[in-house]
């Protein structure tokens, strides 16, 4: 590894309560909306590959 891993910042305040929000939603998700948003992310990850004329495929 050529530079060692940052520390992982501690959230205070609004970040914190943001962040604890996210984690129940996702938590909270079923298996079909889970399935829904990765098709989503790789449809949308496609849209920009072909956008900026790239040919990477996953």
């Amino acid at each position: 590894m050529k530079f060692p891993w940052k520390e992982t910042p501690i959230l205070y305040g609004e970040d914190a309560r943001r962040f604890e929000e996210e984690m129940k939603r996702v938590d909270n998700m079923s298996k079909e909306e889970r399935r829904a948003n990765a098709e989503a992310l790789r449809k949308g990850y496609e849209e920009a590959c072909k956008a900026l004329n790239l040919t990477i495929k996953i």
